[in-house]
């Protein structure tokens, strides 16, 4: 039964699942509609039989008053004072009948009968019947009195085939008000697999159309609409990515291969030729190994757990370090370290990671500085991280390529860039380490007055020994 409704689509299943829970419901309501009914009706009976019960006691305590207790307790009395299908029956102290008086009702024996309502079942007719005790003037007895209760039956009887027929038309109205409220309810479900189909068949571009109604449909969509963005941005960051490192490949593999050509061909024979070949091709191989491993890099910082455990290190120690190191190998460098703050508590971030970002932002700085290779750093603490400033005094950046400074092999002037053996790669990679540990780097420029790089770093709950 299971796998047989799991085949069946949602939409059925809804339909099967309310219509049975509505008839259910309305099944239950109605079975107790008739058992509330069943007592109502019952008491009621009971009621008037006590009444009726009351009113002959008081009848034959009167008639006892003005003609004695033999003419109240005479069957020429209770003739008089008798119902339709109604028994009146007296007893002596002794339980023996003294004399029975009926309306068309049948020869009910009672002697074994305690005190108090009884049902009795005769020739299926149903009757109710009432023992209480009697005692009028110095006579005690009992007194038993009987009606006949079909006409309840019939009344009980109607009421169960009006509910009957009450819960089948249930049974219809809820198998249609259950198609009804599926299609409803799953209309925007509809919306979302025609959307995933059009998806599917390579129209990335394609969305769901969210709702105004705040409800789990609308905010799924809206989920969904956001990953298929992101999923969307990220095939063509790839496709950017593959087509840029591709092109990048590309051109020293053809100028390797160029000279390589010309070797062959007649280059052997000319000192001139196959030095400058040989150059050039060494020149471009480094280019290629250069860059080889930066992706690598960045492969492997995409694979890296984001849950493993963090090494911090000496901002300021490290800073020092690499500032002393590319003043000692950069003669003409001039590094102008205007106010350098020592860091209040260790940076959360690994050394190797922390010196890579600093020499890739110094590399850059010094390659685009100009004659003129003035580099300003600063550094401070701003709230509760260490931020840094690296300023060089180059060629700038215009406000057009500045946001995308930071893109995987986007470079502000191509030909420079080649010239000076850039990748396009370096700040991508400096940003992705950066991102991986909580911190930033932004960039400030004017073109024709220098750039200014912006890292800040978070810092650990670890203070200095």
């Amino acid at each position: 039964m299971k796998k047989r409704m799991k085949r069946i689509s949602i939409k059925w299943r809804m339909t099967i699942y309310s219509t049975i829970s509505i008839f259910i419901i309305f099944m239950l309501c109605n079975v107790m509609q008739l058992i509330l009914i069943h007592a109502l009706t019952s008491n009621q009976e009971e009621e008037q039989l006590n009444q009726r019960s009351k009113e002959i006691s008081t009848l034959i305590e009167e008639q006892s008053k003005h003609s004695g207790i033999k003419t109240a307790l005479s069957e020429d009395f209770f003739e008089n004072i008798i119902g339709q299908n109604e028994m009146i029956r007296i007893l002596d102290q002794q339980g023996q009948e003294l004399f029975s008086i009926s309306e068309d009702f049948p020869d009910l024996q009672s002697r074994d009968l305690k005190y108090g309502f009884h049902r009795v079942k005769e020739n299926d007719e149903d009757f109710l019947m009432l023992k209480e005790r009697l005692i009028v003037g110095t006579f005690k007895g009992t007194l038993e009195i009987g009606q006949s209760v079909e006409s309840f039956e019939e009344f009980m009887e109607r009421v169960f085939w009006v509910l009957l027929a009450g819960t089948i038309l249930s049974l219809v109205l809820s198998i249609m008000g259950g198609q009804l409220l599926a299609r409803k309810f799953l209309a925007p479900l509809a919306v979302m697999t025609r959307t995933m189909r059009k998806i599917e068949d390579q129209h990335f571009q394609e969305r769901i159309p969210v709702m105004e109604t705040n409800d789990e449909f609308s905010q799924l969509s809206s989920i969904f609409n956001s990953m298929m963005d992101r999923i969307e941005a990220s095939m063509e960051q790839q496709k950017r990515f593959v087509e840029d490192a591709s092109h990048e490949l590309r051109t020293p593999l053809a100028v390797i291969h160029g000279h390589l050509s010309l070797l062959q061909r007649w280059g052997k024979k000319d000192e001139k030729v196959l030095e400058n070949s040989l150059q050039t091709s060494i020149k471009e191989t480094n280019r290629l190994i250069k860059l080889t491993n930066r992706l690598l890099m960045l492969t492997r910082m995409d694979k890296q757990d984001e849950h493993e455990s963090i090494i911090a290190c000496d901002a300021t120690e490290i800073l020092n370090e690499v500032i002393h190191d590319y003043e000692l190998i950069y003669e003409q460098l001039k590094i102008a370290k205007e106010d350098i703050t020592k860091a209040d508590r260790l940076l959360a971030i690994p050394q190797e990671q922390f010196k890579q970002v600093l020499i890739i932002v110094l590399d850059n700085a010094i390659k685009y500085s100009g004659d003129q290779k003035i580099i300003a750093i600063r550094s401070s603490n701003h709230e509760n991280k260490y931020k840094i400033e690296i300023q060089d005094n180059g060629y700038g950046i215009s406000q057009e390529d500045l946001p995308f400074i930071f893109d995987r092999f986007y470079r502000v002037d191509k030909a420079r860039s080649r010239e000076k053996g850039g990748t396009g790669l370096g700040l991508s990679i400096a940003k992705d380490i950066l991102n991986k540990y909580k911190g930033t780097i932004s960039a400030e420029s004017t073109l024709g007055m220098g750039t200014t790089i912006t890292i800040v770093i978070p810092y650990t709950d670890q203070r200095y020994e």
